[in-house]
Parts: C-alpha cells; structure tokens; sequence
C-alpha cells in the first residue's frame, strides 16, 4: 500500500494522515517497526469519514492509546493506527451534588490528567491510578487496576463510536468488564466515559495520590521504557511473583531485560528489539508453566508482523 492511497482522506479531512511512521515513536516500549498510515481525526465526523475510508480501501486499523500497553512487532503494521489524541481530549465536571460528582474525560486525555481534575475538584475514587501512563480511553478499555480497584469501579458511562460511524452512550449497567478486558463488539471505539466520583477533602485525596505514587515508585521500573505488566496475574499469585521464583528476574536478552526490580516487567535498555522481549515473555511463559504448572496469559496487546 502506498502513501497515494491515504492523499483522498487527507483532502477530506482536517486532522493529519501520516505514512510509514515508526511506531517506536508511539509506544512507551520504544520499539516496533512503521504503521503504513497513522492518523489524527480532529472530531467524531472526522473520525467516522476515516472510518469509511478504511471500509472503502480495505484497509484494517486499531486504535492507537498512549501506547502504554502495546509492543508492535520489528516488522510494523500493514494497515492503519488512529489516534484521538488531537480532538477527543479534556476533562469537565457534568454535575455536582451534595455527595458526589459527575466527570467527563475524552478518551484521548491522560489518565494522569483525569486524576489532577479531580483533586482539583475535591473527588476521590480514582487516585489508585496516579502513575499509569495510559488515556482514560485505553485505561477502559484495557480495564486498567491497581491496588484491587479497576477503572469501571467509578464508571457511570462510556461514549462510543460503532463503525458505521454512529454515536451513542453506554451505562455502566450495560456493560460487560472482567479482569483486564471490556467487552465490545468488533469496531466499536470508545469516545469517552463519564466517573461518578465522592466528595472529600483536599488534602486528603492529595495524601492517597502520594501514597500511591511511591508504592508505584518502589515496586516498578519506571525510570526505563516499557509497556507496563507484561502478563495478567493468575487468580492466587503475582505473575512477577512466579517469573522470580523460577529465576527469571534479571535476565537479560541484547538490549530487553526482565526488569531486576519488578519481574512482571520487561525494560528496553536502550535499543531493544521486540523480538527480544517476546522472546524473554516466551521464556517467562514455558518456564512458569513448566516450573509452576501455571499458564500465563499476555496483558500487553501485542500486534504487527515480524521482520
């Protein structure tokens, strides 16, 4: 496919359409080949026209987070990626009443961002999730927890695009979470989501935010690039529990480790390849299960072809 295909969708619309872009640009992993076309719809319009764009040129697509939970393979993505984040961000307060709050967050704004909001507006519920580098739209999507609280925990509704291009609204009633994962059907995207959040004091919210940061700070590698928690943990132990208990951690592949301080996570240490990290979560993976008698299963979104 070549970037001559993408020239009638950036006529139509005002947002960018960029080609052959590396996708180590856009994951927090730092690594991945090119995508054939990413783009940037501005609104709901656009992004329904780029949707029947893609129909039209059978191209495939998915859409693109923070690329806080996704490795993209050497060989990059035959199709597109778009993102929101150029026209469904901000966050608002709907309503307010004795008790609680109403929020509403674009699916392209930081889950971080969402969080500062609230504090600023006296709402706790979410502070749990200070650190996570996500948007508010993969955090749903992904079903984003720490600390044994999830993202749907103070979810009223989502916004939601189907890929006819419609939109609509979705109660929290409606919708089927599990651990890790919210279940959609096929092309659906989420455009936003509303959290009904308690009133609190200040400076207490702000003393949980700090209180989660450093356990955060303490237990994971932040201060090198990577996707987050590589595998979901089972139901009665830590997935990075296990990778340390059969002597994973630590282990080092080029230029991919499983993280010395937290062996759920693999780190870049510079110029890794994924290859490298799939291969070290191939080896996490048959090793638990072989050591353990437990299955591992992927919690990063992995996609693309190999080189």
């Amino acid at each position: 496919m070549t970037a001559s295909s993408g020239i009638k969708l950036a006529e139509e619309i005002k947002g960018e359409v960029l080609y052959s872009v590396p996708m180590s640009e856009y994951t927090t992993f730092g690594v991945g080949g090119a995508v054939d076309f990413l783009i940037f719809p501005a609104d709901a319009e656009e992004l329904k026209k780029t949707l029947q764009w893609c129909r039209r040129q059978k191209v495939s697509y998915f859409i693109l987070g923070n690329g806080s939970n996704l490795l993209v393979r050497d060989g990059g993505i035959r199709g597109a990626a778009i993102s929101l984040a150029r026209g469904f961000q901000g966050v608002s307060e709907l309503e307010r009443g004795e008790n609680d709050g109403l929020l509403q967050a674009g699916a392209a704004e930081s889950v971080g961002r969402l969080i500062e909001f609230a504090h600023e507006k006296n709402l706790t519920g979410m502070e749990w999730a200070v650190g996570i580098p996500g948007t508010v739209g993969g955090a749903l999507f992904m079903n984003a927890g720490a600390f044994r609280s999830e993202m749907k925990d103070n979810l009223e509704s989502l916004q939601l695009m189907d890929g006819e291009g419609n939109v609509f609204e979705m109660g929290r009633e409606d919708l089927h979470f599990s651990y890790r994962s919210l279940e959609l059907k096929k092309g659906w995207i989420i455009l936003g989501g509303k959290f009904r959040l308690k009133i609190a004091n200040g400076q207490a919210i702000r003393s949980k935010m700090d209180e989660f940061l450093q356990k955060r700070k303490a237990k994971q590698p932040l201060h090198l690039p990577s996707a987050g928690s590589v595998f979901k943990n089972p139901s009665r132990v830590a997935a990075g529990k296990l990778i340390e208990e059969v002597g994973l951690k630590g282990t080092r592949l080029r230029e991919a480790q499983i993280s010395e301080k937290h062996a759920n996570f693999i780190v870049n240490l510079g110029k890794a390849k994924a290859r490298d990290i799939l291969t070290l979560a191939e080896w996490a993976k048959e090793k638990v299960y072989q050591e353990k008698g437990v299955k591992l299963e992927m919690e990063i979104q992995v996609i693309g072809e190999d080189e």
